[in-house]
């Protein structure tokens, strides 16, 4: 990999009241999923609270479609004064190693990584309430006993969503029918209306149905027990040894903008995860918010690209 923009070395940023002003012109924050799903929870406050910081108005937007790249594109394509940003999920990195079409933009050229904004603990593997299956035994039974038959709602190629969906075949043995959908918001719609199966999601659009028995939990892709649902083994506990899958999102910029500018969104995103609102929303829903200087970031991206890298060696996907 060239270590270009993707490992770009920063130091640390001054104070956040020392660095300058953005042109006079609100910010564009764009997400690539429909709303509804965990990024809105997180992002629209953040981008309320940088706002705040920046004395600046930043417009959250989301912007759907082909997984991210349109909401990419539209990013690596603006101007280079970090006043385009995109804030999203480890999908970013999903279409650099699933693809199976030239992207439209160079990821480490036209795209700088700004802040880690939050990892999660893991992701939970929910279905409709209807499935006659009431734990994870009698699910990959039942998957085993209709090969493809299951269907499994995801948000695109290379999406944490769909590794979920892989790894339940290289860890169950069973195949399910993968379905695209715009987001977590429709995926779990299409559940509650008895349309699709299975899906892989964050906790908090699916928190409120799993309570309400609109769902059912089958087991969770961290490395322990949710603190939402500590009465949900981990897919480790339940026999799988190496099953592990942990989300993240992050807000990157268009390549070229001035180390000054990505320091001043960095900094005001490091200010915002720490107010109560967002670290109460980090919370509720099982994530960290540490943020992160570009750097450090860049290096988290690096280790998320091997590893999407290993597991579409081993079930040979992916670009080759």
């Amino acid at each position: 990999m060239r270590r270009r923009t993707l490992l770009a070395a920063t130091c640390a940023s001054p104070a956040l009241a020392q660095t300058e002003r953005f042109p006079d012109r609100p910010l564009r924050m764009l997400v690539p999923f429909a709303p509804g799903g965990p990024l809105d929870i997180t992002g629209r406050p953040l981008a309320e609270e940088m706002s705040r910081l920046l004395g600046q108005t930043v417009v959250f937007e989301n912007k759907p479609g082909a997984n991210g790249i349109i909401a990419a594109q539209a990013v690596a394509t603006a101007k280079p004064d970090g006043t385009t940003l995109l804030y999203t999920t480890g999908s970013f990195v999903g279409n650099m190693v699933f693809g199976t079409v030239p992207l439209p933009y160079d990821p480490e050229r036209d795209l700088a990584p700004v802040s880690l904004v939050s990892t999660g603990n893991g992701m939970m593997l929910v279905g409709r309430a209807t499935l006659p299956a009431r734990d994870m035994a009698e699910l990959v039974a039942l998957a085993k006993s209709k090969p493809g038959g299951l269907t499994c709602a995801m948000t695109g190629v290379g999406n944490i969503t769909h590794l979920g969906a892989e790894q339940f075949r290289e860890f169950t043995g069973a195949e399910l029918l993968t379905l695209v959908l715009q987001g977590t918001g429709p995926s779990i719609t299409a559940m509650l209306a008895d349309q699709v199966d299975l899906a892989f999601s964050t906790l908090p659009p699916s928190e409120p149905h799993i309570r309400a028995g609109r769902l059912r939990a089958f087991g969770y892709t961290g490395t322990r027990r949710s603190l939402i649902f500590p009465d949900v083994p981990t897919m480790q506990e339940l026999g799988y040894r190496d099953w592990e899958l942990i989300g993240m999102g992050g807000v990157w910029t268009t390549g070229g903008t001035p180390r000054e500018r990505i320091l001043t969104v960095q900094q005001a995103i490091h200010a915002a995860m720490r107010t109560p609102l967002l670290a109460r929303l980090m919370r509720e829903s099982d994530s960290e918010g540490p943020g992160s200087t570009p750097e450090e970031f860049a290096a988290h991206l690096t280790k998320e690209l091997a590893m999407q890298r290993a597991l579409a060696k081993r079930i040979g996907m992916g670009r080759q």
